[in-house]
């Protein structure tokens, strides 16, 4: 008689065990579900964690969360290239417009000069600029996402003359500069300064300054250049800010929302004087601002 009582509750027992094991396995792999959701929508990254102890859901679990792991790794990768490859064209594009900039002033300069030797050199300075746009060009069309080694590989330093580099990009604003009622002052050291540089890299430091320069300055703009390779360059800013100088090669930053201004090119300019080792700052004093560039 106690016997099929005795195997009424084994059975209930056991069909109770199992409905347990069933539920807790239920409960896990919606706990997967969920956590499989939320490490695809990106709004979680951490390890899977279930309620239960059944190895073959944790099993499951934790080869998901492998596999869900490196998903999310590679895609923080592809992410930060997709935004890296978004700034570099934003850099190279807005660079495109520094030469355009120089061949319309050396065309005002055409216009007005009567010496043949003067407007010769002006159509070489020309032609010079055109190849520089026809690199950016090209560099704006072949820029990959790449490390700082990979793009100092690309550079092609030589010997320059750093008076001479100046002078040609200080030129290239000419006409802006002169319509802004500005006539450049100039030192230099009686004995060339040469630098071992990449010559395209040079021209946008110091181009990309003068741009920053010609939209700003109002009345004067002076150059100096020491025999120990330091630039400075200075123009009057009445209004600005030690607070704002402190953020002027930050990338996108403006201090005019009004001028017509990416914020990138001081930025760039602080990038590249980094990349051949040198070092940029800037500084406010009495209404003038400085820049100083050490190569």
């Amino acid at each position: 008689m106690w016997i099929p009582i005795l195997l009424s509750v084994i059975f209930v027992a056991i069909i109770t065990v199992l409905v347990i094991k069933i539920v807790l396995l239920s409960r896990a792999f919606t706990e997967i579900d969920d956590q499989v959701r939320d490490h695809m929508d990106g709004s979680d990254s951490s390890s899977f964690k279930l309620s239960t102890s059944n190895p073959k859901a944790r099993s499951l679990a934790n080869n998901l969360d492998a596999e869900l792991q490196q998903l999310h790794k590679e895609r923080i990768v592809l992410q930060d290239g997709d935004r890296r490859m978004k700034a570099n064209v934003t850099a190279i594009s807005h660079d495109l417009r520094t030469p355009l900039t120089a061949i319309n002033s050396y065309v005002d300069l055409l216009s007005t000069e009567p010496d043949e030797a003067k407007r010769a050199e002006y159509l070489e300075r020309i032609k010079d600029r055109t190849s520089e746009l026809k690199y950016m060009t090209s560099e704006l069309f072949k820029y990959s996402v790449s490390s700082d080694n990979s793009y100092e590989s690309r550079l092609n330093p030589e010997d320059l003359d750093l008076q001479r580099i100046i002078e040609d990009s200080l030129l290239s604003f000419f006409g802006e500069l002169s319509s802004r009622g500005i006539t450049p002052s100039t030192s230099f050291p009686s004995s060339p300064v040469i630098v071992n540089c990449d010559r395209k890299t040079l021209m946008r430091i110091f181009d990309n300054i003068f741009s920053n320069v010609a939209k700003y300055a109002t009345s004067s703009l002076s150059v100096t250049l020491s025999s120990s390779r330091v630039v400075t360059i200075t123009n009057d800013a009445p209004s600005l800010t030690p607070v704002q100088v402190s953020k002027m090669f930050d990338k996108y930053y403006t201090v005019n929302d009004g001028k017509e201004s990416t914020g990138l090119g001081l930025s760039i300019a602080r990038d590249l004087v980094e990349s051949i080792g040198g070092s940029i700052s800037a500084s406010v004093s009495d209404g003038f601002l400085s820049v100083e560039i050490k190569m």
